[in-house]
C-alpha cells in the first residue's frame, strides 16, 4: 500500500457523477478516480436502464465488471457473454467492448479499471480521460 493511501469512506453521493452518462430514466454513472486516493485502480458504479449501454470502446488496461442486479449482454472483441447478478466479466487490455442491459429492470454493476485514471477510446476515434 502506498504511503498516500489511507482508509476512507466515500459515500455514494460524493463519487464523481459523470453527467454525460446520466439518463432521463434514472440511470447513472459514478466514478472513483484511483489516483485521487493513492490507488492504482479506478472504479465505476453504474445503473443502466433496460435497453441501454455504452458505445463500443476500449482501454489500454484490463477492466472487470461485477454484476450486482439485473442482466446484460457483454460483447468483448466479437464474443458475447450473457451475464446476471453475481457474475463477473473480464475485459483484457485493448479489447473493444460494450454492454447492453437486456433485462426489464435496472442493471447495476461495478467496473474495476486497472489504472489510476480511467481512459477510454471509442471506435470513432474520440477519447474520454
Amino acid at each position: 500500500m502506498s504511503e498516500s493511501t489511507q482508509a476512507r469512506h466515500i459515500p455514494h453521493a460524493e463519487l464523481e457523477l459523470l453527467a454525460e452518462k446520466v439518463t432521463q430514466d434514472g440511470g447513472e454513472l459514478r466514478q472513483l478516480t484511483g489516483e485521487d486516493y493513492g490507488l492504482v485502480t479506478s472504479v465505476f458504479h453504474s445503473q443502466i436502464v433496460p435497453g441501454s449501454g455504452p458505445r463500443r470502446h476500449r482501454h489500454a488496461y484490463a477492466e472487470i465488471f461485477v454484476l450486482h442486479d439485473g442482466q446484460g449482454r457483454y460483447e468483448v472483441d466479437g464474443t458475447e457473454f450473457d451475464a446476471v447478478a453475481g457474475d463477473m466479466v473480464i475485459v483484457p487490455p485493448d479489447a473493444w467492448h460494450s454492454f447492453t442491459n437486456t433485462g426489464t429492470s435496472m442493471l447495476r454493476h461495478t467496473a474495476v479499471h486497472e489504472n489510476p485514471r480511467a481512459a477510454s477510446e471509442f471506435e470513432d476515434g474520440t477519447r474520454r480521460e
